[in-house]
């Protein structure tokens, strides 16, 4: 059993290592279970961030900063994975050519045109998600993306012999999965009922199709794929939720 230091040391790991929250000591071995948490973390601010916002802005703006803030608290650590995996994939010719794409530190075109309309597509889910499940909706969204990460890692291998995403890819257990997933669960019945269970069920399909096409292409996942599939996964449920 784990004690109760030790699991609030690999929580604050946790959150260091998915938001720029400062941490004094980032140990990330077993910490990925705390993932949806620091999900749902994230979604309580945003929850806050939206409720005083509103007394000031339009909803418009109100959803924009939801989407700026969150942009700003995980570091765009996401973002910049998702856009190196789109100019990575549509240039490169083969494993290796697409790995180096995908380490330069330059943007292209595909990456910025990806960046936008993932945006726009979160900014306009928000818009269309119905006022009184918006709340609940802020905290899902980012724990069942967060989860997805725990779950690469436990399904996938490291298309490289070095980088942050090797770490967590060589050191998340079939245990640290089965931890995070009951955790995922439960937060998504009690936000949602069934119907979160059954989004955390499309989330799965949605992440295990997508993990075996980028493994088919450069034989394993990287950090930047991790946070490419972040990026998918808050806006697959966004979408899910605001559809009538």
């Amino acid at each position: 059993m784990y004690g109760f230091s030790y699991m609030i040391k690999k929580f604050l790991s946790a959150v260091g290592f998915l938001t720029i929250f400062p941490v004094v000591k980032r140990e990330f071995e077993n910490c990925a279970i705390f993932f949806p948490l620091v999900g749902l973390f994230i979604g309580g601010f945003l929850i806050s961030l939206n409720y005083f916002g509103s007394f000031l802005f339009s909803k418009n703006v109100v959803d924009m900063l939801v989407i700026v803030s969150l942009t700003i608290i995980t570091g765009g650590l996401h973002l910049d994975g998702f856009a190196d995996m789109l100019d990575g994939f549509y240039a490169g010719k083969n494993k290796n050519d697409t790995l180096r794409i995908m380490d330069d530190a330059h943007i292209g075109a595909m990456g910025v045109i990806g960046i936008f309309c993932i945006l726009g597509l979160k900014f306009f889910a928000l818009q269309s998600i119905p006022q009184k499940i918006l709340y609940p909706s802020l905290l899902l969204f980012p724990t069942l993306s967060r989860w997805s990460l725990v779950f690469a890692c436990t399904i996938s291998k490291s298309a490289k012999n070095e980088g942050l995403g090797k770490i967590f890819i060589d050191t998340v257990s079939k245990k640290d999965f089965s931890i995070a997933t009951i955790a995922a669960v439960l937060i998504s019945f009690l936000i949602f009922g069934l119907k979160g269970f059954f989004i955390l069920i499309a989330v799965f399909f949605v992440s295990f199709i997508f993990l075996k096409l980028i493994s088919k292409k450069i034989g394993g996942i990287t950090g930047d794929i991790l946070g490419a599939l972040n990026e998918i996964v808050e806006t697959l449920v966004l979408l899910i939720l605001c559809m009538n």
